[in-house]
């Protein structure tokens, strides 16, 4: 009777001890992955070597009611300083209205583009996406509806933080994209890891 109790007793402590180190190993696993994806977003958030391509797509972000964040407006002067440099180029500013937003991301853009001396001839606003996967996807059915079928090269404007996963959704819409990175001065923690959560949404979800 005492073997047997001495033989449950070990049982239990092995399973502690094998639960025990299953649980490091998952927790060794997350961290690992998660260095992994925050550095290829972190390392992945850089400029393209700069070209003039027929297009620039302006990638939406969060408004104010009516106000651009800090975040697009960013981008927003990014994409003027671009749109000075090649008079020829067409901008697509991409965004729909989400909540809290009282007009379309896209309409924003657009007013603080003219605002700043961009040709309203030379903006195409997409007022549909919203997504990053929208943003691309919609935008090259608008330009489609202008080339036919466009084989060309675009460039997009987003913040440094946005861009591996900008990247990888420019590429699974089939489209040739160089990618032009907005400053991120004052950029917080937690826009890395909100996209941290966005890019295995996308991972799976955004096909």
């Amino acid at each position: 009777m005492r073997a047997i109790k001495e033989a449950k007793v070990i049982s239990r402590v092995r399973r502690k001890t094998n639960t025990g180190k299953i649980v490091i190993i998952l927790l060794a696993a997350f961290i690992l992955q998660f260095m992994a994806v925050m550095a290829l977003i972190t390392f992945g958030g850089t400029s393209d070597p700069e070209a003039r391509t027929e297009y620039l797509i302006i990638l939406g972000a969060e408004l104010y009611g009516e106000t651009p964040s800090e975040a697009l407006y960013q981008r927003l002067d990014t994409g003027i300083a671009y749109l000075r440099k090649y008079p020829d180029t067409i901008v697509i500013v991409s965004g729909g209205q989400g909540r809290g937003e009282d007009i379309t991301e896209a309409e924003a853009m657009y007013r603080y583009l003219v605002a700043n001396g961009i040709d309203e001839n030379r903006i195409i606003k997409e007022t549909g996406a919203t997504s990053t996967m929208e943003n691309f996807r919609f935008s090259k059915k608008l330009i489609e509806q202008r080339e036919g079928n466009f084989t060309g090269e675009i460039t997009f404007v987003t913040n440094r933080y946005h861009i591996f996963r900008s990247r990888m959704l420019a590429k699974r819409n089939g489209i040739k994209a160089r990618a032009l990175a907005a400053g991120s001065s004052g950029t917080k923690a937690s826009a890395y890891l909100r996209e941290y959560l966005a890019f295995y949404k996308s991972l799976i979800f955004d096909r």
